[in-house]
């Protein structure tokens, strides 16, 4: 021992300051919680070392953005759909003879022959009980009306008898072979105004506190309540004129047609995330309602000129939607309705008047009739 370290203490003091500053230099051990620590921190910087990131040219397997919105297998139904129905809905456009208004229309004549058949079953059967007869004064009176309108105006004519619900039901059933077929009320003889025929269907409804008429399909429904509102035949033929020209204009296979298109747009609008109420009141209140109230307009215009041709007094056209227009006071803001307002019918009709006196003047009925009641008029003033 004493050897050693007499030779560690004879060591040469260079030797000696070499080996001080290797100690030095030297890592020395560290406390047990900073070497925990420092393993903790060797692990952390070990994972945190980024990873090789590869350089990719070409990203052919990107999904394919329009707008920055991904087109999913949805949007791209949706897509098709409103592409095809727009196809669809250009190539069905046509122009209302007397008008000239574009609208959409896809009901074929043969397919409204087969809605005017079904219409007139489903009005036998909803007013069964309630029609008057052929032979009731009523009847005869509004049936007078009905034919001079569409005899002056070359719309063909009502049809000489209306048989019963129960008639018709019974001459099936005789006439087919098998008694326990179903009836087959089909009219393939038949063809309805709308499609270029001449044969119309009349409806006299007896009841007082229904305030109405109206007319589709050929068929024409008159309630007895709005008769004393008419006062006279002018006003009956005002309101029948009205009515006759919705058929004319093929209004009820108008709004048919609409009607896909008002679906169409549902869809559309559900699709991009509105709720089906909400879709279904904005296709309400911005395309159904003013359509509907742009045919009502188109009614009263083509309603005039028939009357007026058929000699009725056109002014008598807008005393009557005057007296109409007492009984729908309070009824609420137009936008909601499916009628425009009292007012601007009755504005409307007053700037049709020269123009229904014109084609009156032209009609040589008219003036037939006009000198019959000039000659009776002067013979009774001889007499007086």
């Amino acid at each position: 021992m004493f050897s050693l370290r007499l030779g560690i203490r004879s060591r040469p003091a260079v030797l000696q300051s070499q080996a001080w500053q290797t100690f030095l230099r030297s890592p020395r051990p560290l406390p047990l919680a900073q070497q925990a620590r420092g393993i903790h921190i060797r692990r952390h910087i070990s994972t945190s070392v980024p990873r090789k990131v590869q350089y990719v040219r070409f990203p052919s397997e990107q999904p394919r953005r329009v707008g920055g919105s991904k087109w999913d297998t949805r949007t791209q139904i949706v897509a098709v759909i409103a592409v095809g129905g727009l196809a669809y809905y250009f190539v069905h456009l046509e122009q209302v003879p007397e008008t000239g208004r574009w609208r959409f229309m896809d009901i074929s004549a043969k397919y409204e022959n087969k809605l005017a058949e079904t219409a007139y079953m489903e009005l036998l059967s909803e007013f069964q009980g309630k029609i008057l007869p052929a032979n009731h004064p009523i009847t005869r009176h509004v049936r007078r009306v009905v034919t001079g309108i569409l005899e002056s105006n070359d719309l063909g004519s009502l049809r000489s008898s209306e048989p019963s619900l129960l008639q018709r039901v019974r001459q099936a059933v005789s006439s087919s072979d098998d008694p326990f077929s179903t009836p087959d009320f089909s009219m393939e003889e038949t063809h309805t105004p709308e499609s270029g025929g001449k044969e119309w269907n009349l409806i006299v409804v007896n009841d007082p506190k229904v305030v109405n008429a109206m007319a589709t399909f050929g068929n024409i429904i008159v309630f007895t309540g709005i008769l004393p509102v008419c006062q006279d035949e002018q006003g009956l033929a005002a309101v029948l004129g009205h009515e006759i020209g919705h058929v004319v204009a093929r209004h009820a296979s108008e709004r048919y047609s609409s009607s896909k298109v008002f679906l169409l747009l549902a869809f559309m609008l559900q699709s991009v995330g509105l709720d089906l109420g909400f879709s279904n009141l904005l296709t309400t209140l911005l395309l159904e309602l003013p359509n509907s109230r742009t045919q009502e307009i188109e009614a009263d215009t083509i309603g005039l000129r028939l009357t007026a041709k058929a000699c009725y007094d056109p002014e008598a056209a807008v005393s009557m939607h005057a007296r109409l227009a007492q009984l729908d006071r309070g009824s609420g803001f137009e936008f909601l309705r499916t009628h425009p307002d009292s007012e601007r019918r009755i504005t409307h009709l007053k700037s049709l008047i020269p123009e229904a006196y014109t084609i009156q003047a032209g009609s040589p009925q008219c003036a037939g009739m006009q000198k019959s009641l000039n000659h009776f008029q002067d013979t009774a003033a001889r007499w007086s």
